[in-house]
């Protein structure tokens, strides 16, 4: 039973945090390569499907919510900050595409963060999701390898 409970906590973190809690997690649990791998990408892949479609209507939300704003004071003028955060992000999006953002969102960016931005800036869920598991298990195999290693 306690192995079951390790299983679902892995699976679980990996969902929403995964280089620096799904797979340490799994590591540092005892889980040989075959499972870390296993569980950590099966998280991985659960938590950019469950995002990647929230994703699209948390967008719609807020598109219809700034329009309100608009709408109640259309003499307020909002300036847009433009912080290192957001450069960072145009960088990568404009030099990379889909596959700079997928690679950074299991690395530096959480899970549901990576898919928002990938959502927020490219239409294809179907190229987005395909490029996102092929980062989630590289990631993981990279990783979980480290193991094998040392």
């Amino acid at each position: 039973m306690e192995s079951l409970l390790e299983i679902i906590s892995v699976f679980l973190m990996s969902t929403v945090k995964f280089v620096f809690g799904g797979v340490p997690l799994a590591l540092g649990l005892g889980f040989s390569f075959f499972e870390a791998v296993t569980v950590t990408s099966l998280g991985g892949f659960v938590g950019v499907t469950a995002f990647v479609y929230t994703s699209d209507k948390l967008i719609a939300y807020l598109k219809k919510r700034k329009t309100l704003k608009q709408l109640e004071n259309p003499n307020q003028i909002r300036k847009k900050s433009f912080t290192r955060t957001n450069k960072i992000i145009i960088i990568v999006k404009q030099r990379f595409g889909l596959l700079g953002i997928s690679l950074l969102t299991p690395l530096l960016l959480s899970i549901p963060i990576g898919c928002f931005l990938a959502v927020r800036y490219f239409n294809d869920k179907q190229r987005i999701l395909f490029y996102m598991f092929g980062s989630i298990l590289f990631w993981s195999v990279s990783i979980s390898s480290f193991k094998l290693l040392f």
